[in-house]
Formats: structure tokens, sequence, C-alpha cells
């Protein structure tokens, strides 16, 4: 064991007993120990214990333990304190600036155990008002964050897409004559991206050369490359097999096989189809978890698109954890052309994102009604995201729930339920008369945390019989309920509502990759809630609102 590897365990140890609030003496002997050990010229592990003896810095409870390593590989109170701390908060205790006083507050006190439920409640501005954080401190921690998260091995699509589309930019400036696309994950706008693949007319020797020269790529043994911490591969093909293959490697392998695609030269995508008599499957479609509805296609003019989208539903302002006023998000919303706007902003069992008491919420109730009627082009609804307690009732009395346009009814709390009970726990929400819409129903972070398990076709059959809207909530970290879900929810005719869940003016944008997962499961336009225009939504609140006792 080398001294930075042995210096880290004491780090580690150290922080872990400052987190727990152990001795304060004990835990800065450790972080010393750290320290003396990292730079010590010879190798601390293999001295015998006399000679460890005069070490500054390394006392005797230090040595017992660098013994122990030394003959068993393992130090025994360094495994005692793992087994107490979740694996996201021993995670955090390894990024940089971000001590175990500041991760032991946001653990007890807000519950956040992974680095992705952290950073997204950097993004609902939870922190800004806990003790020992502030505005700058919460920005300042985000960036860490992100740079955390970056470094890991999977990357969520919105940070792929952004990191594939300056690769594929600086691949046309250095070779501008050959031809290049994303094809893999990436072309089908997977939620999370294990590797990005390009399809490429370049020779190997010319892609080796700009890879060598690239800052951010690295060669992987044994063939291939990393992008940052991504792996990298290059596929290479000629000029008349280009487009063909561009198909071929946007699909999935058992969705390609399924096609029976004849082997030639064609024009463009859409002739790979059809001229082997098939309708055009667009890129995000081409997954073998499709095969079973392929028969139900709609065909690309009726699957849902950005243009489609009329309304957006789900949003908060500065009244809970948002950024921006009412005012700012409605006339953010009018700039992207929507017809209907609604508020629900946190209730009041959100504590962490300063959830509207219901004095609060009249207040804000009062404020909408008087923006809505000085506004023509948009009409602003009012909503709650009302929290659903552990035994599935929602945190209002039905009596302010029906002063409200529309509930969307989320969990955000108690979240480590058994399949049974969270199923149970969600059907009895939806069944509530005044629930209009399941809000990201398992509760899923991606690459941070996995969603509470749930028996989702129960819950859509819930949905379906009480008349209740599935949420996909499209903030990229959610993209909950999971696209696979799509079509059995299409069967049972229960509308798929695609959500920003948007807390500033820019998460309104994040509807593209709600958009994205919507359309690898081909969602029709009609079983889209808000691609519904202003009369037809109006007409499904009077619906929602008919439940109602």
């Amino acid at each position: 064991m080398e001294n930075r590897e042995l210096a880290n365990k004491f780090n580690l140890l150290g922080k872990l007993l400052e987190l727990h609030g152990e001795n304060p003496f004990k835990t800065r002997s450790y972080t010393n120990a750290y320290l003396t050990i990292k730079k010590w010229p010879d190798k601390i592990i293999e001295l015998p214990e006399e000679e460890l003896a005069n070490i500054k810095g390394i006392g005797k409870a230090i040595r017992a333990k660098i013994v122990e390593l030394a003959e068993t590989g393992e130090m025994q109170t360094l495994n005692r304190y793992l087994d107490q701390t979740p694996p996201g908060i021993v995670e955090m205790l390894g990024i940089k600036g971000f001590g175990p006083k500041k991760i032991a507050v946001i653990w007890k006190e807000l519950e956040i155990e992974t680095v992705g439920e952290l950073l997204y409640a950097i993004n609902e501005n939870r922190l800004k008002d806990v003790k020992g954080f502030g505005e700058k401190s919460q920005a300042s921690l985000k960036t860490q964050l992100e740079y955390h998260l970056d470094s890991a091995d999977k990357l969520l699509y919105a940070v792929a897409q952004r990191t594939v589309d300056q690769l594929l930019d600086q691949l046309n400036e250095a070779v501008p004559d050959n031809q290049h696309t994303a094809i893999g994950e990436v072309a089908r706008k997977c939620s999370t991206i294990e590797q990005v693949d390009i399809l490429t007319t370049c020779e190997a020797p010319v892609i080796k050369a700009f890879c060598e020269a690239h800052p951010d790529i690295t060669e992987d043994a044994p063939a291939g490359y990393r992008l940052h911490n991504i792996k990298l591969h290059f596929t290479h093909t000629q000029d008349d097999r280009y487009v063909k293959e561009r198909v071929q490697f946007s699909s999935a392998p058992e969705f390609w096989n399924n096609l029976n695609i004849e082997d030639k030269t064609y024009p463009n995508e859409e002739a790979v189809f059809s001229e082997n008599e098939l309708p055009f499957y667009i890129p995000e479609y081409r997954e073998s978890d499709n095969l079973d509805y392929i028969d139900d296609y709609p065909g690309p003019q009726n699957i849902i698109d950005q243009a489609d989208l009329r309304g957006c539903i789900h949003n908060h302002s500065t009244y809970s954890d948002g950024l921006q006023s009412i005012g700012d998000m409605l006339e953010a919303a009018l700039d992207r052309s929507y017809e209907y706007f609604v508020i629900t902003d946190h209730s009041k069992s959100a504590f962490y994102a300063n959830g509207l008491s219901i004095d609060r919420l009249y207040a804000q109730l009062d404020e909408i009604r008087e923006i809505d009627q000085d506004q023509d082009e948009i009409k602003l609804f009012s909503g709650i995201e009302s929290d659903i307690l552990a035994n599935g009732h929602l945190d209002y009395p039905d009596n302010v729930l029906a002063d409200l346009d529309l509930i969307v009814a989320s969990v955000h709390s108690s979240l480590k339920m058994d399949k049974a009970k969270a199923t149970k726990r969600l059907i009895t929400a939806i069944e509530n008369p005044y629930t209009s819409v399941l809000g990201h129903p398992t509760g899923r972070l991606l690459l941070s945390r996995p969603g509470y398990p749930i028996d989702a076709a129960k819950v859509i059959d819930a949905c379906a019989a009480n008349n209740v809207a599935l949420e996909l909530n499209a903030n990229p970290n959610r993209l909950d309920i999971d696209w696979r879900w799509i079509n059995y929810a299409i069967s049972k005719g229960v509308l798929i509502s695609i959500n920003p869940d948007a807390h500033s003016i820019s998460g309104l944008d994040d509807t593209a990759y709600g958009i994205a997962a919507a359309r690898k499961a081909g969602l029709p336009i009609s079983y889209c809630l808000n691609a519904m225009d202003l009369d037809e939504f109006e007409e499904w609140l009077e619906e929602q609102h008919s439940k109602r006792p």
C-alpha cells in the first residue's frame, strides 16, 4: 500500500469521525496523520513499529491501525464508521471544499444521502436558507457537484449531448471533407449514456491524430478512447454505406435485426425504411423494448414533438423554492408560445422547499387571479404540488384543495418503502378526487438514486380508473415515469403530462428532455395532456372538477 492510499484512509476516517460528531481532538489527530503520511519519503506501511513510534504525528492509536492494515489489509474502526454511513455521504466526503460539518447538516436536516439528491436540492434552492449555506456557497457547491458527476463513468443524456455536440463541431472543423455523426445511445437519446459512439468516414489514422491532439480525449486500452471520463468509440465507414450504417448503428441490435433491411446504398434515412416498405422509425424509437409495440407505431407525424406543446404544467415560483416570480415565469412561458401556464409550488409539508402554509397559499391564489385578469395572451391557472403523506393522503384539507384549479400529487419524503407500501401509497393518492396529475411517480434521480419500487401496472390502472394524468417529469435528473411504461399507459387511456418541474426560467426548457423520453415510446400527440389547446385543457379541468365531491 502506497503512502497516498494509506494517508487517504486516515483522512477518510478523520472526516467520518467529524461527520458523526466525535471528539474533535481525535478527529484532528487523524487529519494530521494524513498530512504526515502523505509526504513521508519512505513507505510507511513497511516500517517496523519501533520506527513508526519515532515519527511525529504518528501516535499509539494510529501506529496500531497502520500495523493492523499491514497485517490484515483492513482497518476495523474505519469499517465500523463506513457501515454507519450511507455510501452517498461517503462519496460527498471526497468532494473538495465540502466539509463534514456541512455534509452532516444536509444529511441530518434535509435527509439527503446522495450527490444527485444534493444537486437536485440546490437546483430547487433548498440550501440557501440552511444554516452554514447561502446563495454564493450554494452556487459554488453546485459547480463542484456538477464536476464530480461529470467525472463519473456514465452521463445524463443532457450532459452527454452537449459534450457530443461540441466534439462533432471540433471534428467537422478539423476534418471538414468527411462525414461524422453520433450513433448508439446518444442518437437514441437514452436517459443515461454509458458510451459515446461516433460514425465517421475518416480513416483510423486521422481519428487517432485528432484524438491525440484533443485536450479532453485519452486512450483507453486495449482499443478505444475516453472523452473526459466516458468511453468514446469511433466506427469507420465509407461514403456509400454511411446512411445505411447511420440507421443501423443508431438502432438497438435486436430492433435493427427485426427490420430485415436490404444491404445497399441509400440517399437518406427515410429511404432506408421506405425502400424496404417500412414506416420511418424515428431514432429515439429504435429500442428493443419497443418490438412488442411495433405494430402500434403511430408514425413520425403523430408522435409528440416540442412544437406540439401548448401548455406548461408543474412550475415553481419564489413563493416556495423557485428563483423567479410568478409574473416573470409567466412572461417566459409566453415567450415560448404557451397558451396556458400552471403554478404548482410546494405544499406545506415541504418545509425544506419553503412549502406554502394555507395562509400563504391563499395569498398566492389572490396574486394568480390578479395576474391572470391582466393577461390576455396566456391563461394562468392555480395549482399546488401537494405532498403525498406516508398514508397516501394529501397534505391540505379538501376545502383548500377545492379552491385550486389543478393538483399535482407527489412523494418527497419517507422514500424508503417496499413495493407494496409504495404502490398502496400512490394508489391512495390517485384515488383522492382532488388529484389531477401524479407527479414523478417513482422518485428516482438518474445516476444518483433509484426510484422506490412500485407496481407500475397497478399504479397506471389506478390512474385510468380515476382519470388522473401521469407525469413524465422532464427534469433530466428524473425523466420519471420511465418511458418504458408509456405504452402500457396509452393502452389504458392514461394521459401523459410532460412537465418541466421548473424552478427557474431556464428550467422551462427541460421539456426538451421529457419530449425525447416520450418519443422513445412513440407517444402520440393525442395522449399528451399539455399538447391540448387551451379550450381542450379547460374541458379536461372541468372533468377533473366534476370528480370532486
